[in-house]
């Protein structure tokens, strides 16, 4: 295997594979600051960008419903950052056949999913709160309008029985949307919550 080119964001990860022949992409899951976004929103673009690429997710973040909107996205090869390097290897092998791969730490936590049945719409605009950003921010960076955004926040609060948007947090938290040191900044000034 070789590596062709690396990026630290979106931006540079679409600049690097409009310039580059490469046989598989290997993404981080979140990759914040890039022109493309990151998470569900970035996979989702790279899918209609590049049909036809094989994509790896390497990934740190370990709630059910996340890792089930990365299979949603489009992607077939998922593995923990805390798995073995050498199931990257078989995943990478893997989507190089057009096959898919979980390690096996994936496996066990999508056999734990539940059936609140999150969009995937939803599911981002959640991890984005979790991670600070206030609706406004979020609107503008998956150019959607703010009631959109704040429509996909409250139907995500409503199916999962959250009253108050701190509980966003706990939540993120405990589905591995975000680590305990991205919630414990809390809330952003000015930040809406309900």
């Amino acid at each position: 295997m070789e590596i062709v080119a690396t990026a630290s964001d979106s931006t540079a990860l679409v600049e690097a594979l409009s310039k580059h022949a490469v046989d598989v992409v290997v993404t981080d899951f979140s990759m914040p600051g890039g022109e493309y976004g990151d998470g569900v929103a970035m996979l989702g673009f790279l899918r209609r960008r590049f049909p036809k690429l094989p994509l790896v997710v390497l990934t740190s973040i370990s709630g059910v419903q996340v890792l089930a909107s990365i299979g949603k996205a489009g992607v077939d090869c998922i593995v923990g950052k805390l798995d073995p390097a050498a199931d990257l290897a078989l995943a990478i092998r893997a989507a190089f056949r057009r096959d898919g791969f979980l390690s096996a730490s994936i496996v066990q936590q999508l056999e734990q999913l539940q059936e609140v049945a999150l969009t995937k719409r939803e599911i981002e605009v959640l991890r984005m709160i979790a991670h600070g950003m206030t609706q406004k921010e979020i609107a503008e960076q998956l150019k959607r309008s703010r009631q959109t955004v704040s429509t996909q926040k409250h139907s995500a609060m409503r199916k999962l029985g959250l009253k108050r948007t701190s509980e966003i947090f706990d939540y993120a938290l405990d589905q591995g949307m975000v680590s305990a040191s991205q919630v414990a900044r809390g809330l952003p000034e000015g930040s809406e919550d309900g």
